[in-house]
């Protein structure tokens, strides 16, 4: 973690910007972060700032922590299987969601980053400024660092729960979402905080699996069946947790029905 992304982290819990205890050198790699108001230390391992403590998550968020943790090593072979399977090239799918942000060379957050399969999609555009990523999953996170560095590409990344973004109000030009809000916790309170975390005027895109996408994930990955559950709800696009300021809010279908893609504006 570079220094100077400290101005932009808030203590997850009560919002204050946070200050790093002790003396270190740019890059960060190891050391604490401290919040001046509730006295919480979050430390920083191997660059990355962690946020949460997997034993101290509840629900389904523990649940997926731990299913991605072991997903996370076969991630990108599972990726490239089911674009196969559904028949599209995967570059091109998912050029169709990235290429819908508008960044306008500011600094753009993808929350669940995962192994950042989307990264290379960003890093093609000459509109998108310093990545920012987030994951509850330390393994996804593990994977993400070892393939943003092979290719040479900085990219600051968070343990966090994204149900408390650990940002300062209005950090971001663009925030998206792709795969894992379906089984949040909490998701509204999710999109309330990407809300919280954008700028003025940023468009936030949030995509996930239709109720087509998540029965598929049941048939082939039965991990992702036994940490949703046998009650889960039928999928639906959570537009109706979008507060009604928000402009442009709407909600189509991409990646031949397989994912829906629900994005909005942020009031100016």
């Amino acid at each position: 973690m570079r220094a100077a992304t400290l101005g932009l982290l808030a203590c997850p819990t009560c919002r204050v910007p946070l200050a790093i205890e002790g003396s270190f050198q740019d890059p960060i790699s190891t050391g604490k972060i401290r919040c001046s108001s509730c006295s919480q230390d979050y430390p920083v391992e191997n660059g990355i700032p962690q946020f949460i403590q997997q034993p101290r998550l509840t629900g389904l968020n523990r649940r997926f922590s731990k299913t991605y943790d072991w997903f996370s090593w076969f991630y990108r072979a599972f990726s490239r299987i089911a674009f196969a399977y559904i028949g599209m090239d995967e570059g091109t799918a998912r050029r169709e969601i990235t290429s819908r942000l508008e960044p306008g060379g500011g600094k753009v957050l993808e929350v669940s980053i995962g192994p950042g399969v989307n990264l290379p999609y960003l890093k093609e555009r000459e509109d998108v400024g310093d990545i920012y990523g987030l994951d509850i999953s330390p393994g996804q996170l593990l994977q993400c660092q070892g393939y943003s560095r092979k290719k040479g590409w900085e990219v600051e990344l968070f343990l966090g729960n994204a149900e408390q973004l650990p940002f300062q109000d209005a950090s971001f030009e663009s925030v998206f979402h792709v795969g894992g809000i379906n089984f949040f916790n909490d998701k509204k309170a999710a999109i309330i905080e990407m809300i919280r975390v954008s700028k003025a005027g940023a468009r936030i895109l949030i995509c996930d699996e239709t109720e087509r996408g998540a029965r598929a994930y049941e048939r082939f990955l039965p991990s992702f069946k036994r940490a949703v559950g046998n009650r889960r709800e039928t999928i639906q696009a959570p537009i109706a947790m979008v507060p009604a300021e928000m402009l442009e809010a709407h909600v189509d279908e991409v990646w031949k029905g397989w994912m829906y893609c629900l994005d909005f504006r942020k009031p100016q």
